[in-house]
């Protein structure tokens, strides 16, 4: 035989050797991966679709402490009374139900009373719409190894499980009930809320993105903390399932009666504090359709008490920055001109921002003090107040005879906000705004700190290398 031949013959027994080898790990790789399915199948619980749980049962110790049914509108708890049901609640317990996994099963354990199963103190027992029935009992924990015991109902077999599992499955009758005092969608946006019994009543009301306070420009944030809170307010705890007096929870004459629409329901909520004994300070709330009287957190109070300049709109300046192309700072001592630029870069990253001073001489800005600099004065907020815009004659009072003016403008020169800057009162300054009704004052550190010089403006030029001494 010829040495090529035999070479040739030696190289495919290994080709052989080799595919067998493949062969028997890809075998055996399958065989784990089916094996870690199967014990991932083994470990769960329970299989069940959430959607199918028609009735829900919890009890502690051997006594029921809730029992809910789904209807067509949703969850319901019935007992110990009759009340909606805390939907996301609901469903986050029985999705963790669904996907409880054991951690092993104790082999030969036929005394359920050594595992404290024998009277679960956890039980949560479900019944689906095709009548079958399922549940968890949660027995005694082993501090040792920070697990649980448990058991399926009807099912013998104990098996550990993770110490964590208890709470999740441990709830009382006002965990699964429904606490939003408003009960208002989530997905739907408040659009109105009108607050009397304040020392100041307002009315805010939504017109597609901007809020509006007494029909006058509102404040957006202070409007959707409003807004939002109202929504989201929620019971802390059951005062009264059907109180008789509202007089002993400062319910008969409220602190606040707001009425509260989203999309086409409007709710009525009474706010109210209790004014001595055991509850005093306490802080209720109660809808004008309901019995039901509600212990809440008291930050609603402080959250509803406005002053007229909190709701009021204090924006002085709203630039969207993508339409800025050039800003004019000018003041007694001269005009600062800078551009700003924004150029994709030609392998398609990011486009960056460039800003240029062209007047009073030409070069590059200093990026972050120019760039925070037109972020501010286009969005310049007042922080106090000062009367209606005072007449030209009145002006020098202010300092706004000979101002210094910040003016933000777009494509061709279009004026997209202009803002005066005037004398100092109280570390503060006397500012007006282009389209704004009224004498402000605004923060000194803020406007001094804008650009109102070249020297503030332009970017240092790089110091002169220093000639080496030669050697």
């Amino acid at each position: 035989m010829k040495q090529t031949t035999k070479t040739l013959l030696g190289l495919l027994a290994l080709l052989v050797i080799a595919g067998a080898i493949g062969g028997a790990v890809l075998w055996t790789n399958k065989d784990e991966a089916k094996k870690a399915e199967e014990k991932q199948k083994t470990d769960k619980l329970f299989d069940f679709d959430k959607a199918q749980v028609k009735s829900l049962r919890i009890s502690k110790d051997g006594q029921q402490v809730a029992q809910l049914e789904k209807g067509d509108k949703g969850w319901r708890l019935l007992k110990p009374v009759p009340a909606d049901g805390d939907f996301p609640m609901i469903d986050s317990l029985l999705g963790s139900l669904d996907s409880l996994k054991q951690k092993k099963e104790i082999e030969g354990a036929k005394d359920l009373q050594q595992f404290g199963l024998a009277t679960p103190a956890v039980e949560v027992a479900l019944k689906l719409q095709d009548g079958k029935e399922l549940g968890l009992q949660i027995g005694a924990e082993n501090t040792f190894d920070n697990t649980l015991y448990a058991k399926r109902i009807g099912d013998g077999t104990v098996r550990v499980i993770d110490s964590y599992q208890k709470a999740t499955f441990d709830r009382t009758a006002f965990d699964l009930r429904e606490k939003r005092v408003a009960q208002l969608e989530d997905s739907i946006d408040v659009k109105r809320v009108e607050v009397t019994g304040l020392k100041f009543p307002y009315t805010l009301e939504k017109e597609g993105g901007s809020w509006k306070v007494n029909g006058a420009p509102a404040d957006t944030a202070n409007a959707d903390a409003v807004g939002n809170a109202l929504k989201n307010l929620r019971a802390t705890a059951v005062a009264s399932e059907n109180a008789t007096s509202l007089k002993e929870f400062g319910l008969d004459k409220p602190l606040a009666t707001v009425k509260v629409t989203a999309g086409e329901t409007t709710r009525t909520v009474l706010i109210g504090q209790a004014k001595g004994g055991a509850v005093a300070q306490k802080t209720y709330a109660k809808r004008a359709d309901s019995p039901v009287v509600y212990e809440v957190d008291k930050q609603i109070l402080a959250t509803l008490t406005k002053q007229p300049f909190d709701l009021a709109n204090k924006e002085l300046a709203k630039v969207d920055r993508e339409a800025l192309r050039k800003a004019v700072f000018e003041s007694p001592a001269g005009k600062v001109v800078i551009t700003r630029s924004k150029n994709t870069p030609s392998d398609g990253g990011i486009a960056e921002e460039t800003f240029t001073v062209v007047e009073p001489q030409k070069g590059p800005a200093k990026k972050w003090k120019v760039s925070s600099a037109l972020y501010t004065a286009g969005s310049l907020r007042a922080v106090s107040f000062e009367g209606p815009v005072p007449a030209e004659k009145d002006l020098a009072k202010y300092g706004l005879d000979k101002p210094k003016t910040a003016t933000m403008l777009g494509e061709g020169d279009k004026v997209l906000a202009r803002i005066r800057i005037g004398a100092e009162k109280d570390g503060k300054r006397y500012a007006l705004a282009d389209g704004f009704d009224k004498l402000v004052l605004v923060d000194k550190g803020i406007v001094d700190d804008f650009p109102w010089t070249a020297a503030d403006a332009l970017e240092s030029p790089p110091a002169p290398a220093t000639p080496q001494a030669s050697k």
